[in-house]
């Protein structure tokens, strides 16, 4: 059996979706573990973590080698854990053992810098990287979005906007939009610097990305490889936030419908440019990302539209959740988490399959 290693930052997270990927590791010829980074150690070359027996249906606590194909699903923060976790990944893309299914994406800044020059550009937003709070103009750009530059899932990004009585500053938090309002210029400052101290920050005229009803929205595809190493669109569904929310994120109460039955509910006028441009997002997305970046194995893309039909890219997201995907289309469960399984077992053949070969070949030098 082949061993497949799946990586977080916890043992906890993403519990539910890692165990419903191992029951398929069987039938594809892997043992799956799941294992936390900073768990390695550099005598023995070994993890602690859980391996997963599939004639119980249960994980047994373990210390294991590494497994020789690993899947990283490790969503870092600033924190010493992370960097730790982030470190030792960093030192086993480097082993000539170990066969990454993805090798992810850097971080936003880098990503925006290959993107604003490739066949896409017009789907980038303009964006700054911001390193003091006097970068911030409202002469030319009134509202501002802010961004962190390692940021998912919508936490820290910030609403800033230039008014009569002073500066206004929202962010979403869970339970509601958190406001401020500061009276002059000095004391933003003072706060943005601060902020700036912790994060490292993006910065990107707002876009108003609203429908009728004043909803925030987006569209999330989620892009997958299949074994034959071809991308496939998975699908693609629509999150529509809380009337006067910033974003449409699901931490912020985000509802989700499935893609088809939103676009019904579009100007007919709008159908046919829009299904072209994002048909033209997703060809073109995969093949930019990777002539510049490491392989990949999925891709999460946000895209948001305004209400004159012109289309953002909002985010492209190399370690993508399935919840949208999942509670928009559930009869897609079983493949999603087939396919890190399948492709991983793709991966584990062709490695077997060239070792074959350099045996034959090494034989037949002799």
């Amino acid at each position: 059996m082949n061993k497949f290693g799946i990586m977080s930052l916890s043992l906890e997270h993403e519990n539910n979706y890692i165990h419903e990927i191992a029951k398929y590791g069987r039938d594809n010829n892997l043992t799956i573990y799941h294992f936390v980074p900073s768990t390695y150690h550099p005598f023995t070359h070994t993890v602690k973590g859980k391996e997963y027996r599939s004639e119980s249906d249960t994980w047994i606590e373990s210390e294991f080698p590494v497994p020789t194909i690993l899947y990283d699903r490790c969503f870092y923060h600033d924190d010493s854990h992370s960097i730790q976790c982030k470190n030792i990944i960093q030192w086993l893309k480097k082993q000539p053992n170990i066969t990454f299914i993805g090798n992810g994406l850097p971080n936003k800044w880098q990503l925006y810098q290959v993107l604003r020059e490739s066949k896409l550009a017009a789907y980038i937003p303009e964006t700054f990287l911001l390193q003091s709070a006097n970068q911030v103009n409202f002469q030319s750009l009134n509202p501002v979005i802010l961004k962190p530059i390692n940021g998912s899932q919508g936490n820290g990004l910030f609403f800033i906007k230039k008014q009569k009585e002073g500066i206004l500053v929202r962010t979403d938090k869970k339970e509601k939009t958190v406001e401020k309002l500061f009276s002059d210029r000095m004391t933003f400052n003072k706060w943005l610097n601060q902020l700036l101290k912790r994060n490292s920050y993006l910065m990107q005229a707002y876009l108003p990305l609203s429908n009728k009803e004043e909803q925030p929205f987006d569209i999330r595809a989620l892009l997958q490889k299949n074994v034959k190493e071809e991308w496939e669109v998975i699908e693609k569904g629509v999150r529509i936030g809380e009337k006067g929310r910033i974003i449409s994120n699901l931490s912020a109460g985000a509802s989700i419908v499935a893609f088809d039955d939103w676009f019904q509910s579009i100007p007919v006028k709008l159908k046919s440019f829009l299904k072209h441009e994002i048909e033209e997002i997703f060809t073109l997305l995969p093949s930019i990302l990777e002539d510049s970046f490491s392989p990949l194995f999925e891709i999460g893309v946000d895209i948001g539209i305004t209400p004159n039909g012109s289309l953002w890219i909002l985010d492209v997201n190399s370690k993508p959740g399935r919840k949208v995907i999942m509670q928009a289309y559930p009869h897609l469960s079983e493949k999603l988490y087939k396919a890190p399984v399948l492709y991983a077992a793709k991966l584990a053949d062709d490695k077997r399959r060239n070792l074959d070969e350099k045996a034959i070949s090494n034989r037949n030098n002799k």
